[in-house]
C-alpha cells in the first residue's frame, strides 16, 4: 500500500478525482478529497503553542465586553 498527497490547482481538480473515482475501487481508497490547511508553527512561539490548548468556550475564559452583539 502507497500514500500519495497531491496538491491540485482548482481547474484541474474535478478532472482528477473523475479519474480517481473511475480507477478499481477495490485497488484506490480516496481517504480526504478536500484542502486541508497549511498551518505555519515556525513563527509562533512555544508560549502560543502551549496554550492553544487552553483556550476555551466557557464563558469564565471571556473577556468582558460591554458592546451589544445582538441583532
Amino acid at each position: 500500500m502507497h500514500t500519495v498527497i497531491l496538491k491540485i490547482q482548482d481547474n484541474s481538480y474535478d478532472h482528477i478525482m473523475y479519474l480517481l473515482n473511475n480507477l478499481n475501487n477495490k485497488d484506490i481508497e480516496i481517504v480526504n478529497s478536500t484542502a486541508e490547511l497549511d498551518l505555519n508553527y515556525e513563527t509562533w512561539s512555544l508560549d502560543e503553542i502551549n496554550n492553544t490548548g487552553k483556550i476555551g468556550l466557557h464563558s469564565k475564559s471571556f473577556v468582558e465586553d460591554s458592546e451589544d452583539y445582538s441583532t
